[in-house]
C-alpha cells in the first residue's frame, strides 16, 4: 500500500476512535486528532465504508443516551416520562396540540375572497404567483 493511502487509513482510524471517545461530536474529534472538519466531511462523502463507520458511532451514542433516558424514566423522573411519551407515544395521542384561531384580519380576508368570482380569483392567484417568482 502506498505511503499516502496508508497514512490516510491511519488518520481515518484515529478519527473514528476519537469520534467514539468524544461521544460523536465531530469538532471535538477533529480537534483531538488535528484533522479538519472539512477533511472529515470529505471522507464521509467519498468513502462509503468510512461513512458507515461514522454512522455506527453515532448510533451507539444514541443508544447510550436512550439508556440514560430509560434510567431516568425508571427513577420516575416526570420530565423524562413526558418527553418519552411525546416522542415515542404520539400514536397513542401523547402530543401537544396547539390550536390556532384566525384573527379578525384573516376572517375579513376569507370573506373577501369568498365574495370573488372565479375569474377574479384566477387573476388574484396569477398576481400572487408572479409576485412570488419576483421575490425568489
Amino acid at each position: 500500500m502506498p505511503k499516502k493511502k496508508e497514512d490516510t487509513k491511519k488518520n481515518k482510524d484515529k478519527l473514528l476512535a476519537a469520534l467514539e471517545e468524544c461521544a460523536g461530536l465531530v469538532s471535538f474529534a477533529c480537534k483531538k486528532t488535528g484533522l479538519s472538519r472539512q477533511t472529515f466531511y470529505r471522507w464521509c462523502k467519498e468513502d462509503p465504508e468510512f461513512k458507515q463507520k461514522v454512522e455506527d458511532v453515532m448510533e451507539r451514542q444514541v443508544d447510550v443516551v436512550e439508556a440514560k433516558l430509560l434510567k431516568k424514566i425508571n427513577d420516575e423522573d416526570t420530565t423524562a416520562i413526558i418527553f418519552y411519551l411525546k416522542t415515542k407515544g404520539k400514536h397513542r395521542g401523547y402530543t401537544q396540540k396547539v390550536e390556532i384561531a384566525p384573527d379578525d384580519d384573516v376572517l375579513n380576508i376569507q370573506k373577501a375572497i369568498n365574495g370573488l368570482t372565479d375569474e377574479q380569483r384566477k387573476v388574484l392567484l396569477s398576481l400572487a404567483e408572479n409576485h412570488k417568482i419576483e421575490d425568489d
